[in-house]
């Protein structure tokens, strides 16, 4: 039986090449995008050179609960387990917004959402028997603030310190969760997948759209940014491996102090308030 393996962002960028790339190791493919239309036309994209492959679209919004909660019982309705949850979906934003409650809305997306999607999921990945999570981090960690998580209207953030607390985020979520999973079957990652040409960046506005423009000749391509999650999706890995934050394929070293076992017990309790739910205590 091929893997299943869901992808959060699979409409572009490196949630697109990673598609791909699966698609073309036999991978069934559950699709987790905002629009229909552009999910509608990431398909297409994979069929085209992997007319085989199993896709089908599931809508949500990592800043709205309620949809995410939505998608996961519709996916329940349709499978009886997944082998691989890939945590791509996220950005960087052009200015900083909040959501309803008073956080920052990039961190939502990026953590939260996650955080979420994955507790809603868990049953349909204990059921795999063999089943990875794999969380789209950052070398843009080295900029996130373990204190700054989920505080309330902060107006000392800037575009880059919102995004390095978000991936922070993806690495202590991907420790904790490893810790409070031992024993069990599911393993868990971090990666960086480079510096990628891809839609990343395009909503930045002034000085900081010219700045990220210089920069995208120096950048390398989607299917390049890909090649890690999907080693972590395809390969034999060791046990050693479980927890650990990737990048060229290899594990690599966290830029953070702030990336530590009390952090990550912090961001867990954090994150079960925010969202309203109790999970692997």
């Amino acid at each position: 039986m091929p893997y299943t393996a869901l992808i959060t962002g699979a409409n572009s960028g490196l949630g697109l090449a990673t598609a791909q790339a699966l698609a073309r190791q036999n991978f069934d493919l559950i699709f987790l995008v905002r629009s229909r239309e552009k999910g509608e036309w990431a398909r297409q994209q994979v069929l085209q050179q992997s007319p085989q492959a199993r896709i089908e679209l599931f809508f949500a919004d990592l800043t709205n609960l309620a949809s995410l909660r939505q998608a996961a019982e519709a996916i329940h309705q349709r499978y009886d387990h997944i082998d691989r949850l890939i945590n791509n979906a996220g950005y960087a934003p052009a200015s900083i917004e909040y959501t309803p409650e008073g956080y920052e809305k990039s961190f939502i997306a990026n953590h939260l959402g996650h955080f979420v999607l994955t507790f809603e999921l868990f049953d349909l990945l204990q059921a795999s028997g063999d089943a990875r999570i794999i969380n789209v981090s950052s070398a843009a960690h080295a900029l996130g603030k373990a204190r700054r998580f989920f505080m309330k209207n902060n107006t000392g953030l800037n575009i880059w310190t919102t995004y390095g607390d978000g991936k922070l985020a993806n690495i202590l979520f991907t420790q904790e969760l490893t810790r409070r999973l031992e024993g069990q079957s599911i393993t868990a990652y971090a990666l960086h997948p480079g510096v990628v040409n891809s839609q990343f960046g395009q909503n930045f506005l002034g000085s900081w759209k010219v700045g990220f423009g210089l920069l995208r000749p120096f950048m390398i391509t989607p299917e390049e940014g890909a090649r890690t999650a999907v080693y972590l999706s395809t390969a034999a890995l060791p046990e050693s491996y479980n927890g650990g934050y990737f990048s060229k394929s290899r594990p690599t070293r966290i830029l953070n102090a702030d990336a530590n076992a009390f952090n990550g017990q912090l961001l867990w309790k954090l994150s079960e308030q925010a969202a309203g739910i109790r999970w692997l205590s």
